[in-house]
């Protein structure tokens, strides 16, 4: 049974704390943040800790998350992964210049580096990769889009991306490090026939708190479109978030602390 669990869970435990970094980073310009990732009947998998330092011209932000307890070290080979974006400030929003995705586990090292021309309106993936120190990948390509947000900068100006917070609609964004073709990530705020069950999974909200639901569209296992139901408060900073009902083992959740 225990290599039963160890199979399902590998592939998917690895991608899932991909998605962690562009959830739990805030909208005010000086954070030092952790967050607790806790996973069906398994507990406590991982933690996050993120931190976001700005002045009037330039931001960065840094987030590394590593795997805790037995299994899911076991399951991930010891994962560690640190996310980093950088840029500069165009009328309040953060403008991404660079994004980097730094990960090791078992014997491999890998990182990736979007590197974001806004003249040309063009972004650079460069990929390299090493087993036990020796290089055994190197590719760069150009992709077939452009944003001004990464996945880290895209929630820190939601604020401003969306006016109405309390009024359901749909919003379609591209954010650079999401979906490989087109960088695609959706989001919706919720009716108010949808706002009790929200409530029961992300808890109640406080005034000012604000629901809504992310869709990143990548493959997360058993959840084919990495769909999240997430809770914000006030300032922008996401309380709790929860993939939902993954076969065989419940919740994914993350957690504020």
């Amino acid at each position: 049974m225990l290599l039963f669990v160890i199979l399902q869970l590998k592939p998917m435990l690895r991608i899932f704390l991909l998605f962690l970094f562009s959830l739990v980073l805030l909208t005010a310009r000086n954070i030092d943040a952790e967050y607790r990732v806790e996973f069906g009947i398994f507990g406590e998998v991982a933690k996050v800790h993120a931190t976001l330092t700005s002045d009037h011209k330039y931001y960065s932000i840094n987030a590394t998350v590593v795997a805790v307890g037995s299994i899911a070290k076991t399951v991930t080979d010891n994962l560690k992964e640190r996310h980093i974006s950088k840029g500069h400030i165009e009328r309040g929003l953060l403008v991404t210049d660079l994004y980097q995705m730094i990960k090791s586990y078992g014997e491999y090292t890998n990182t990736t580096i979007y590197t974001v021309n806004h003249r040309k309106k063009s972004v650079t993936r460069h990929y390299k990769e090493w087993k036990q120190g020796v290089k055994i990948k190197d590719k760069k390509v150009t992709l077939g889009y452009y944003s001004k947000d990464d996945m880290l900068t895209l929630f820190l100006n939601l604020p401003k991306h969306i006016k109405e917070k309390y009024k359901s609609r749909h919003y379609t964004f591209k954010a650079v490090g999401a979906d490989r073709r087109n960088g695609r990530v959706d989001m919706t705020v919720p009716s108010q026939k949808s706002l009790k069950k929200m409530g029961d999974l992300l808890g109640k909200v406080k005034e000012g708190d604000w629901y809504s639901t992310v869709v990143m569209h990548r493959k997360l296992y058993h959840s084919q479109k990495g769909e999240l139901e997430v809770k914000m408060n006030k300032e922008g900073i996401v309380d709790k978030a929860v993939l939902k009902d993954l076969v065989f083992f419940g919740d994914v959740r993350i957690i504020r602390q």
